[in-house]
């Protein structure tokens, strides 16, 4: 995806406070600047009646007078309404498609966001005077097969050079109503498709961007000593098995230097919350559900409990960081669910996923991979220290 950014493209302000900020940066486990975070949109394809209705007359109206003071409206027209619906956007209550799904509320008329890879192909068998079709489809990651469809008229593209990112498979963020729901699947209209990216500084010319929210282990500052390049081998797979969740939790609690560590009980939302966790340079709160050997198969959505609530609950925790542990695989569907949920554009969030692979490679570096991890330790061994925990 090009890094490229048009000057009109937008930003909106998000963002909570977690902690105070720092008068200048440090090093991971020194600074605790709070960054603020902003959305933008790039777009490539805007229905601008569509995007009219969606964010209202007021914003509208300063939509359209933003275009009358451009040299040329026209062409400046797609990126003031990407604007405007971008800044719409944490207000609007535009589900995730898929969360939506799990939350049985699809329905007809309903407007939903997607951002994943969708295939276009050009319908010119239905072409009309002023009407080039585009045709688009996508499979939708989850337990139970999913299927959207959709066409948009190419005549409408923010510029001649967004038709080479909708052709062929190409990632995206679209916003669309759905339109007819049947057998074969979901059919959406859309009104927006581009590019969604967040922006976290308080300058949008100089604040850091990322198109998903989503983190690697790699990125923890206190896991800087793992190496997650190394191969893990079948031998130490089966070793994570052996492993009881209990011992995880407090290993990775001993690393983050989490003091305070819960006991488990039924009505928990997560089994670990801190506000130690050093991320992408700066230190954030986070939540960690951890899933054992109690469950030695890939996780599905719906061993997440009925269905997946356990996701639901532990996005309901004021973090940052929502983090999923498990000592086996875990399914696409699942990591799409945890995107979903983390693109809630009214409170979006970062989540992370720690598989058994790499979960393997956070006990081998403390020498607590069992047969294997403490005669191959390529870091010292050191036995993690046992702080005081709440009972």
């Amino acid at each position: 995806m090009s890094q490229a950014r048009n000057p009109l493209q937008c930003t909106s302000l998000w963002g909570s406070n977690f902690l105070p900020r720092s008068p200048q940066s440090a090093s991971w486990n020194e600074r605790t600047e709070v960054l603020m975070t902003r959305i933008a949109l790039e777009p490539y394809f805007v229905h601008q009646e569509q995007v009219q209705a969606l964010i209202g007359p007021l914003r509208t109206a300063s939509a359209l007078a933003r275009m009358a003071s451009r040299g040329n409206p026209e062409a400046a027209a797609p990126y003031i309404f990407a604007e405007a619906l971008a800044e719409a956007l944490p207000v609007l209550g535009i589900s995730e498609l898929l969360k939506s799904a799990h939350e049985q509320a699809i329905h007809v008329g309903r407007v939903v966001g997607i951002e994943q890879e969708l295939t276009f192909q050009r319908a010119r068998d239905r072409d009309a005077p002023g009407v080039r079709l585009v045709d688009f489809t996508a499979s939708i990651d989850a337990d139970e097969p999913l299927f959207l469809a959709g066409s948009f008229n190419s005549v409408r593209m923010a510029s001649a050079s967004a038709a080479g990112s909708l052709t062929g498979r190409s990632r995206v963020y679209l916003i669309g109503t759905i339109t007819d729901i049947n057998e074969a699947g979901i059919e959406i209209r859309p009104a927006f498709i581009g590019v969604r990216s967040f922006i976290e500084g308080d300058d949008p010319a100089s604040g850091q961007m990322h198109s998903e929210l989503r983190v690697y282990p790699s990125e923890i500052g206190q896991f800087s000593r793992v190496d997650f390049r190394y191969p893990v081998t079948p031998a130490e797979l089966k070793a994570v098995l052996a492993v009881p969740e209990e011992r995880v939790k407090n290993t990775i609690a001993d690393l983050i230097g989490e003091p305070y560590v819960p006991k488990d009980w039924g009505g928990e939302r997560s089994d670990l919350y801190t506000s130690r966790v050093f991320a992408r340079a700066r230190q954030m709160s986070s939540a960690w559900l951890f899933k054992g050997p109690g469950y030695p198969h890939p996780m599905t959505v719906r061993a997440l409990g009925k269905p997946g609530d356990q996701i639901v609950r532990l996005f309901s925790e004021p973090a940052e960081l929502l983090i999923l542990q498990h000592c086996h695989e875990i399914k696409p569907s699942v990591v799409s669910m945890m995107e979903a949920y983390a693109h809630d554009l009214r409170n979006p969030r970062k989540f992370m996923i720690i598989d058994g692979a790499d979960t393997s490679r956070i006990l081998k570096s403390q020498g607590l991979l069992p047969s294997v991890g403490l005669q191959s330790n390529p870091l010292s061994p050191v036995a993690p220290v046992r702080r005081a925990r709440h009972k």
